[in-house]
């Protein structure tokens, strides 16, 4: 779908805004080789710009080579004669592409504008103030005064004293580990990353939750494994789908959230995660244990790594939610095998991790300030998700619960059966929203949407909320 946004003050002429948009969709893959352009007419009519505009961008693109003409058919994405790369020859990229493209919108400039705006309820990060009350700044200027971390090149499993205080934070819920068994990495991404090119071949199957996090199902279809979607409800998986894929396929590993689940916030329960183990164990597939949002959890949920004591599941954090988003802080741990081999892997991949940002966590960790500090954006969650909760209802959404914890709420319009349409209205209105299509490990339509509780309550995005049928109409004509 080509979806411009075009500005009469934006200082560019009209004919360069409609090329660099048609281009960057291009060069995106939001319009993929031999897609089919707007004839000019409908173009001038959606965007109300003149026809000869249209015409004169159409011949720029088409000069350019990013465009083709067939007479008597239309406008066209040019056709690359040869692949040039692997990712092109595999379709590895191809197969990532939606998910990157996901990324990429809620990290781009227009993102960075909603979110100053108030408008960013795609993310999934705290807002910047609540991370700046850690005292990051005065630990960081610290750290940059004292030591050799601002220039040293670091150690290959990362930082001693912290790997030793996360080893000691996790016996707190009931997860056994040496200090080295803790492999520090650039945040929960490059954890995954070093996991998946460990466990996994191209052509290998994986199940996933469904719903589940957007971004693991980019680097698990960008290494060319088959997902295979495990139904999640509000007590974890579908057991019953697990063992009948397993038995069918001999899944490699199951990546899941065990603890708040992103996008529902649910725990998967003691009963089923004992289960899971057994089938684990039947069908000799492993488990990846992604809990990131583990500070934000309420009293000691199940972890499986802790049922496991660690002999098949790998578990994955990250400090990156609650400290500081821009400082990619994270850990893997895992039995001591796995763990040497990830090391010469994570050697290969970025050498050292950053040993200044390491110690920067360190020291916040340690200095007596991270616990209430946690318990402030909890608190703080919690209002805002009460809040929000009570907009969404009054403006005729329907949530799927309000979960007592985390940063997500996962709500639907009783009127729309896909969300993606609202989500592309919106954002014509300068609104960023997360689909639940997005959730989906091959994005199936979904009618469910994600929020991020934290944001602050706009009456003004809840009153176009509340116009979510009339904009799912609009975007899909």
């Amino acid at each position: 779908m080509l979806n411009l946004q075009l500005r009469s003050d934006d200082g560019n002429r009209l004919v360069e805004q409609v090329v660099t948009g048609v281009r960057q969709h291009i060069e995106s893959r939001l319009l993929r080789p031999g897609a089919r352009l707007p004839s000019i007419r409908r173009l001038a009519a959606q965007q109300r710009i003149s026809r000869f505009t249209v015409v004169e961008a159409y011949d720029r693109l088409v000069a350019s080579g990013h465009v083709e003409s067939r007479r008597g058919s239309g406008f066209y994405v040019t056709v690359p004669a040869v692949p040039e790369t692997a990712a092109e020859r595999t379709g590895g990229l191809e197969r990532a592409v939606d998910v990157a493209n996901l990324i990429a919108g809620v990290v781009s400039d227009d993102a960075r504008a909603a979110n100053v705006g108030n408008r960013l309820y795609a993310g999934g990060c705290l807002p910047n103030d609540w991370q700046e009350a850690s005292g990051m700044r005065r630990y960081a200027r610290s750290v940059a005064a004292s030591g050799i971390e601002l220039t040293d090149f670091g150690t290959s499993l990362g930082y001693p004293p912290l790997r030793e205080f996360v080893a000691r934070r996790l016996t707190e819920i009931g997860i056994g580990a040496a200090a080295s068994q803790v492999l520090l990495t650039a945040g929960a991404t490059h954890g995954f990353d070093l996991v998946i090119r460990y466990l996994l071949a191209p052509g290998d199957a994986v199940l996933v939750d469904d719903p589940g996090y957007y971004n693991l199902f980019g680097h698990l279809k960008l290494a060319g494994v088959r997902l295979l979607p495990v139904p999640r409800g509000p007590d974890g998986p579908d057991l019953d789908a697990i063992a009948r894929l397993a038995a069918e396929t001999r899944p490699k590993a199951y990546f899941t959230m065990s603890v708040l689940n992103n996008p529902t916030c649910t725990h998967i329960q003691p009963a089923i995660a004992h289960r899971l183990l057994q089938l684990a164990a039947q069908y000799r597939f492993y488990i990846v244990e992604d809990d990131i949002f583990s500070d934000f959890a309420d009293g000691a949920p199940t972890r499986l790594a802790a049922l496991d004591r660690l002999e098949r599941t790998f578990y994955l954090g990250s400090y990156s939610k609650t400290l500081s988003s821009s400082m990619r802080v994270g850990f893997v741990v895992a039995n001591p095998d796995a763990i040497a081999a990830l090391t010469r892997m994570k050697l290969l991949v970025t050498m050292t991790t950053s040993a200044f940002a390491e110690r920067i966590v360190h020291e916040m960790l340690v200095g007596g300030h991270f616990r209430k500090h946690v318990a402030r954006i909890c608190d703080r969650l919690d209002a805002r998700r009460a809040r929000m909760a009570n907009e969404l209802e009054r403006a005729g959404w329907q949530l799927d619960r309000i979960p007592e914890a985390g940063l997500f709420l996962w709500a639907r319009h009783p009127d729309v059966d896909d969300s993606l349409w609202i989500a592309q209205g919106a954002r014509r209105e300068g609104v960023l929203l997360a689909p639940g299509a997005s959730f989906r490990p091959h994005h199936d339509a979904s009618a469910w949407m994600r929020f991020n509780a934290s944001c602050v309550v706009d009456p003004a995005v809840f009153r176009l909320l509340a116009r979510a049928p009339a904009l799912a109409k609009a975007a899909r004509q």
